[in-house]
């Protein structure tokens, strides 16, 4: 039951009310219909197996009945015996007697069988041979039909075409031996059959076959066999299922089948199911209407209190009419939205002292992170400066003086934090300057700077840091030449200065944090004002440095 249960949790209430009302409302009247349409279904396959029973016993005796009329008729031949005795003497007879005979055997198969219109031939002959035939013989001499009606006990019932003349149409023939005198054999057409298995059922539905006694159709429906035949066995035939009854005429064993569509006995409750189905789906209708009804009642305020907790701030408040619980539910979540309301301003308060001393921070950090500069470097101009004057001359003294007083000028430039890309390059340029007065023109580097970028401003010093770090890299490996490369070019709203020529060692203490104060100086720098998308990465072939332009500049 608690896996059930947990299962239905999973569901939203919209969808287990909906399963409930369709359960609870739906799914009795469904079993009291189908157990209905059932019971009226067995009920009308029984009343229709009786009346195709019965109706298939009425039709079989009305043909038996047909038919067996032929076998009186026969019979009442049989009974002139003196026209039989004439018969058999008939070869020997004169010709006088002989007219005489065919007179007399002319006159009583006109009044016994003249006015059936369905018969063809009635052939008589004696035992020595001698044959009577009106209008035309069925049987030829050595007659195997008349070899196998010796041997049977009572009239034979077949279906064959005559044994004599051209003419190769079926017929019902009807032969029996008259002992001792001969044999008689009657031919009738087989559209006489057909008529009768049209006028023998019911109606148009009803349909009629007979077959002989090898199975073969005589007549009427093609779409049964000769197994056909239990009361009331459903059929599948050509022409759909259907009721079926057999029965077998004894005195011909021939076999009479019957049938009728399975749909056609049934259509009552065939139309019975069908105002069940519709009474169905016309209470599957109220009930989903009434379902909708039902679970937006409680479905309604959920989303509302849902839609209420999803939106930004905890100004606007609920109103509701009701006065269920979800009313007392709403009530509850006004106190608590006003209430998170008031504390939404205090963290509010308290967020904006946090970022005011964020930024605070911030500032105090970059200020100090600008003074870093090696004072070691000032000292060692300032020596080189004396030395120079003392053993060169006033001209190069001036040189140096105008180098120093431009690099000071750069980076001692109180309030402003930005400079241009030419202005950076310049401040490099002025510094190597005074650098290889030092280390005797060591130091060389190339510029390949995008045109239309010297103007864009970038946060000031930028490069001489990470290119004093360079050179201190390159001494410690004891370069006797020291050839920098550097790149800058605009990528959108930013510059990529690429530095090559960097010392081995420059990636690994990068990444080790120590021996390079400059390249984490900038790196620092450029974080903190403008995220982590911006700053150093050294690879194996140089130095990148990522810097944005500023806002507003062209």
């Amino acid at each position: 039951m608690h896996t059930m249960i947990r299962r239905i949790r999973k569901l939203k209430i919209e969808k287990r009310l909906r399963t409930f009302f369709f359960l609870a409302s739906i799914v009795p009247v469904l079993i009291l219909g189908i157990c209905s349409a059932v019971r009226s279904y067995e009920e009308m396959k029984g009343m229709a197996v009786e009346y195709s029973a019965a109706m298939a016993d009425i039709s079989s005796g009305n043909m038996e009945q047909h038919f067996s009329k032929y076998i009186s008729q026969i019979e009442a031949v049989e009974e002139n015996e003196t026209l039989l005795r004439q018969l058999s003497v008939y070869s020997s007879a004169d010709w006088d007697e002989k007219k005489k005979t065919e007179n007399e055997m002319r006159l009583l198969i006109n009044s016994i069988f003249g006015q059936n219109q369905e018969v063809d031939t009635v052939e008589i002959s004696s035992a020595d041979g001698a044959k009577f035939y009106y209008p035309s013989p069925v049987t030829q001499k050595e007659s195997p039909l008349l070899a196998r009606t010796k041997a049977s006990e009572g009239p034979l019932w077949s279906f064959i075409p005559k044994e004599i003349g051209t003419d190769r149409e079926n017929y019902i023939v009807i032969s029996k031996t008259m002992e001792p005198y001969g044999n008689i054999v009657l031919a009738l057409k087989k559209d006489y059959a057909e008529t009768l298995c049209q006028n023998a059922g019911a109606g148009k539905q009803w349909k009629t076959a007979i077959f002989d006694g090898s199975g073969v159709l005589v007549a009427g429906e093609n779409a049964f066999d000769r197994m056909s035949g239990e009361k009331g066995n459903i059929t599948s035939t050509d022409q759909g299922r259907m009721f079926t009854s057999g029965h077998v005429i004894t005195a011909m064993q021939w076999k009479i089948v019957n049938g009728v569509p399975y749909s056609y006995l049934l259509g009552g409750v065939y139309q019975q199911t069908a105002v069940l189905v519709v009474l169905l789906a016309a209470g599957l209708l109220v009930v989903f209407f009434l379902s909708r009804i039902m679970t937006a009642s409680i479905t309604e305020p959920l989303g509302r209190l849902t839609r209420a907790m999803e939106r930004d701030g905890w100004s606007e408040l609920l109103t509701d009419g009701g006065r269920d619980e979800y009313h007392e539910l709403i009530r509850g979540f006004n106190r608590m939205n006003e209430r998170l309301g008031h504390m939404g301003n205090e963290v509010l308060q308290m967020e904006l002292k946090e970022s005011r001393l964020e930024r605070i921070k911030k500032e105090t950090e970059l200020s100090a992170l600008q003074k870093q500069i090696n004072p070691h470097f000032l000292y060692n101009t300032l020596e080189t400066i004396y030395w120079n004057g003392q053993y060169e001359g006033a001209e190069e003294i001036s040189d140096v003086v105008i180098a120093v007083g431009n690099y000071f000028r750069t980076i001692i430039s109180k309030g402003q934090e930005y400079t241009t890309v030419g202005q950076e390059a310049k401040s490099v340029e002025n510094y190597l300057f005074l650098q290889n007065l030092r280390f005797g023109d060591r130091i060389k580097i190339s510029w390949k700077i995008q045109e239309g970028i010297e103007d864009c401003q970038v946060m000031k010093l930028i490069l001489q840091p990470v290119m004093e770090d360079m050179i201190n890299e390159a001494l410690e490996e004891r370069a006797k030449e020291i050839q920098f490369y550097v790149e800058g070019k605009r990528e959108e709203g930013r510059i990529r200065f690429f530095i090559g020529g960097v010392p081995q060692t420059t990636a690994q203490h990068f990444q080790e944090k120590q021996d390079l104060p400059g390249c984490d100086n900038v790196d620092q720098r450029l974080k903190l004002y403008f995220g982590e998308a911006y700053g150093i990465a050294i690879e194996e072939s140089g130095i990148n440095i990522l810097v944005p332009i500023k806002e507003g500049d062209v």
